[in-house]
């Protein structure tokens, strides 16, 4: 006789730990994605939204004692609003639920969304990179109080597809080609370069994860960058996850060093069959020789002679459409309104908007500093 599916909504830390070990041989069955890492959610909740004042909001299945379906959320406040994210440190991870694949993953994530959307108690909803083509996507999409939708391509070098290393290479344009060379052959007149992944077990290394911070601020102040990643809460997550022996391989970190000394650094999340970047950074005294651009290749070969594809993941940048060479897939990031009052906070929004495009219209108007807050969409110019 089967089993029922049996659903609940987790909202305790303790009851949270309990399901590391059905989580993980879960997440091993399906190959989930590093967003749904058991790991990576603990710290995520943790390191930032508990302190941030977040309370977690995790809808699970079992069928009998097999966990057979994961959806991490958290609620927060959004002003005087109530809302709903997923449970990861920001937006740029792929929002998607961890199912038992098989003939009933359809009416296990059917089954999840009916849920979410029935239980109420929160005004808004945010699921940010929603992938085109999933279940998941499909339910979004149909839903009538979507307010903001803003679709992005993922550029993807897609290993599988290609061959050998040598001749995809090869296959990049010959201006590329060349800098890339060009760019090598300046850094070895410098000195001894090498590329290697760091053993962060090892205390010296410790110093790798304060650079990738210090040099990715540098950049965003020069660029007028801003996000969550320069929090104290982001720097003590990424600390710790990457410290973690639980999650030991999941987030290698490549460095790119002359004369032993780090001048670049790359933090990338392995899956069973992708690579996605995470971040990246150099120290600017050698901006001039463009050593993330020749770690980047460094790590692309990797995942590329693992069997593994690479996601760029979310954000521009012309460097990726050549790697891809126009490979890429869609994701829509969603805000969503679950009440009239949600309603209202897009109203406001469209409003102050509407104004402000006023405002900088008008030469006699002078414009007005708008400081960010949750209610203006990331999605939002």
């Amino acid at each position: 006789m089967t089993s029922p599916t049996r659903f609940e909504t987790i909202s305790t830390i303790e009851r949270f730990g309990s399901l590391r070990e059905e989580w993980e041989r879960l997440w091993v069955r399906v190959g989930g994605g590093f967003g749904q890492d058991f790991e990576f959610c603990l710290h995520a909740l943790r390191d930032i939204a508990i302190p941030e004042g977040a309370q977690l909001h995790c809808i699970v299945a079992w069928k009998g004692n097999r966990l057979v379906l994961v959806w991490p959320l958290v609620r927060y406040r959004e002003l005087f609003w109530r809302a709903i994210r997923p449970l990861a440190p920001d937006g740029s991870v792929c929002t998607n639920v961890l199912a038992e694949e098989g003939p009933e993953y359809r009416e296990l994530v059917d089954s999840a969304w009916r849920m979410l959307s029935e239980q109420g108690g929160f005004d808004l909803l945010t699921l940010p990179r929603v992938r085109t083509g999933s279940l998941l996507f499909d339910h979004v999409s149909r839903c009538s109080t979507v307010e903001r939708a803003e679709a992005s391509e993922i550029a993807i070098v897609r290993s599988r597809l290609r061959g050998d290393w040598d001749s995809f290479r090869q296959s990049l344009p010959a201006k590329q080609r060349k800098e890339l060379d060009t760019w090598k052959r300046r850094l070895d007149r410098e000195g001894k370069v090498s590329m290697y992944v760091a053993d962060l077990r090892d205390s010296a290394s410790t110093s790798l994860i304060d650079d990738l911070f210090l040099w990715k601020q540098q950049w965003a102040e020069k660029t007028g960058k801003k996000g969550t990643f320069f929090s104290p809460n982001f720097h003590s997550f990424l600390v710790g996850l990457l410290k973690d022996t639980a999650a030991s391989g999941r987030f290698p970190l490549f460095v790119l060093a002359m004369n032993g000394r780090p001048i670049a650094v790359n933090l990338v999340a392995v899956e069973a069959r992708t690579v996605h970047g995470v971040q990246a950074a150099f120290d600017v005294e050698y901006g001039k020789f463009t050593p993330g651009a020749v770690l980047l290749e460094y790590v692309l070969k990797w995942a590329f002679e693992s069997g593994r594809d690479f996601d760029f993941g979310a954000g521009g940048g012309k460097y990726k459409a050549v790697w891809a060479q126009d490979s890429s897939y869609s994701s829509t990031d969603f805000r969503i309104s679950t009440s009239q009052w949600g309603r209202f906070a897009f109203l406001l929004s469209d409003l102050r908007r509407w104004y402000r495009s006023r405002s900088l219209n008008n030469p006699r108007t002078k414009p007005l500093a708008v400081h960010g807050d949750p209610l203006r969409s990331e999605l939002e110019p």
